[in-house]
């Protein structure tokens, strides 16, 4: 996922020292009335006080007209003590979202110059936890300053920004003793001085914002090719660094190849202070959950490494996303195929049909051109997974050389600037040599899928909808009901306490109903999909829910049989779902550990693994899953 600017409109606080300005002159909406080019900010970060000394030299260039006064955005707590030009300070108001400066003269059309802006404040605004059962969003904030972190991003609006601004920065950062800051580019400078450490980057392309995340961490590096790689990790982490340097080094290899050279003199992966998968241009910020559980995959690192290219080089231009459906095929999907492993690369390409018809009803589809961001599984399963299937179907119709020869030709004449669907139908066409306009118009303008049956397309190569009916049973099936209901055991608290905590999350859900076991509700049971937790302990509901057990699955309190092998051990925990016994068309998903502990070591994490019919986990840990046991 790459950082975004927020959409919401901010609402800055009145400065103090600010003088009353007259209306600004109006401007037509196709023509900016001036473009902010560059950036030299000073930052200093006081992870204590949660607050943050700015001082940024903005460079600007006036648009097709004379330009009097300037707007620019800032965080509402972040307060402006001056603006200058040339050491002479100007008049400047808050305005709603904006601070509007007055110029001292009129700077003529095309013309370029400098304004500096001194301001200070506290970002505080801790993470939150995501609000989905099992859909990965980072935890939300809009940027943090704390001992435990810093976090702060064009969402965060920091430095003086303007809308849809894409600028080069140059950033000197200091942070307390013993921290370390990560930003964007090139490394250039780094001064350890008793008051703190000094870090400067450089970041020549221009970008559509500025990230900066910083923490007490251990650094590593090592090389590839002309590219330097880095991790900064926690002390806790700290070992897995060499991990993550070899896998990030063979994935920058293999995509080098396929788009071209690397745009970025420096690659690095950085430990967040909370949940996420953020690609900025040139670095990567996973939460430290996904640091400890070792996410080098394709999925993981690799996406957010091709982020480098598709994404944070050449960007959406506002319109419609295509940059994640793009880098969900190439990361994702694609590297299994350069592996040669032509299995997975099909299980990958089934998964995505999965997910389309999993969260995406007849009545709530959309065209992907109209995906912007993702918010919910649906737009996940468009935005993402839908796309990857569009560019995987275009890639059949034009040949493997033309398709890769066009992916190369985005990076080279689009790098640094935007595109959107309309310059890459364009761009392909050329490259393919025909004209590709029917191709766009079904599959981008569009919303829905291919008409044709399985049995046409076994290897699942054609975007198509898989009915709902024909899907494994599986916890998704559950989470993707219109009716929902969650079944608790009772008796011994203790024993209880893990189960108790799973319904009282997913009772948070729409359309989520909760009874405890000891409830004869047989009646209710059969009429929507059941997620039945502490397995036998769950008395008659359970006795209720094993007439639809498929053969070979037996469920016993001190052990279970699933995938044709039996387990034993109060380590081991298992989610297996079936069909409704009273309802095929509706699922029961049976969550149960062989102890508390066991049981307690995955409950938290349980919905992460809703697309299996079975799932044995051991220590908390996933051992073995299968679909239809």
């Amino acid at each position: 996922m790459t950082a975004r600017r927020a959409l919401a409109v901010l609402v800055l606080l009145q400065g103090l020292g600010c003088a009353a300005l007259s209306p600004s002159v109006p401007t037509k909406p196709d023509a900016p009335a001036f473009s902010l080019l560059r950036h030299d900010i000073q930052v200093t970060i006081d992870p204590a006080l949660h607050r943050m000394k700015g001082l940024d030299r903005v460079t600007i260039k006036a648009g097709d007209r004379e330009l009097r006064e300037i707007a620019v955005t800032l965080n509402t707590s972040l307060v402006v003590a001056w603006v200058s030009r040339e050491g002479a300070r100007l008049p400047y108001a808050r305005r709603a979202h904006q601070i509007v400066v007055r110029l001292d003269r009129p700077a003529a059309a095309g013309e370029t110059f400098a304004l500096d802006f001194d301001y200070a404040g506290e970002i505080n605004d801790p993470p939150k936890e995501p609000r989905h059962l099992r859909f990965v969003t980072p935890s939300e904030t809009s940027g943090h300053i704390g001992p435990e972190g810093v976090y702060i991003g064009p969402e965060t609006y920091w430095y003086p920004d303007a809308p849809d601004s894409l600028a080069s920065y140059r950033v000197a950062a200091t942070t307390p003793p013993g921290w370390e800051t990560i930003g964007q580019g090139a490394l250039t400078a780094r001064e350890v001085k008793p008051e703190g450490t000094v870090t400067t980057w450089e970041a020549a392309t221009p970008s559509e914002g500025l990230t900066l995340a910083a923490g007490q961490f251990v650094v590593a590096t090592r090389k590839s090719g002309p590219t330097e790689i880095a991790t900064y990790f926690y002390p806790e982490e700290a070992a897995l660094a060499d991990e993550y340097l070899k896998a990030a080094a063979a994935y920058l290899d293999a995509y080098s190849a396929i788009l071209g050279p690397y745009p970025f003199p420096r690659f690095s992966i950085g430990e967040n202070f909370f949940a996420s998968g953020l690609g900025m241009p040139s670095y990567t910020l996973l939460g430290a959950g996904s640091i400890r559980r070792r996410y080098t995959q394709p999925y993981a690192l690799g996406h957010e490494i091709v982020h480098s290219w598709i994404g944070n080089h050449v960007f959406n231009d506002g319109g419609g996303n295509w940059v994640e459906g793009l880098t969900t095929y190439l990361a994702n999907y694609y590297w299994h195929e350069l592996k040669g492993d032509r299995q997975k690369a099909r299980e990958e390409r089934r998964m995505m049909l999965l997910s389309y018809a999993l969260y995406v009803p007849p009545d709530q589809d959309y065209p992907v051109a109209q995906f912007k961001r993702k918010s919910d599984p649906r737009d996940n399963a468009i935005g993402y997974n839908k796309t990857a299937m569009v560019f995987h179907m275009l890639r059949r119709e034009i040949g493997d050389e033309r398709f890769f020869a066009a992916l190369r030709t985005v990076v080279s004449e689009y790098g640094g600037r935007r595109a959107g669907w309309k310059e890459l139908e364009a761009l392909f066409g050329r490259v393919a040599g025909r004209d590709l306009r029917s191709f766009f118009a079904r599959w981008i303008e569009q919303p829905g899928a291919a008409d044709v049956a399985a049995d046409a397309d076994p290897d699942f190569h054609l975007f198509r909808r898989m009915p709902r009916g024909d899907l494994p049973a599986m916890l998704n099936l559950f989470v993707t009901d219109t009716k929902r209901l969650v079944v608790m055991p009772t008796g011994d608290q203790k024993v209880v306490a893990p189960y108790a905590e799973l319904a009282e999350r997913v009772s948070k859900q729409d359309s989520v109903a909760v009874q405890t076991a000891d409830r004869p509700s047989q009646h209710e049971w059969g009429k929507a999909s059941v997620l039945l937790l502490g397995g036998p302990a769950a008395g008659a509901a359970f006795e209720w829910a094993k007439r639809g057990v498929p053969p070979g699955v037996e469920l016993r309190p001190d052990g279970f049989r699933v995938g044709g092998k039996e387990y034993r051990g109060a380590d081991k925990a298992v989610l297996v779902s079936f069909r409704n016994p009273d309802d095929p068309s509706r699922v029961v998903s049976v969550f149960y550990g062989l102890s508390q502990a066991a049981a307690q070591a995955v409950s938290r994490l349980l919905f992460f693994y809703g697309w299996s019919s079975y799932v044995v986990f051991e220590n908390g840990k996933a051992v073995a899953h299968g679909d239809e046991p």
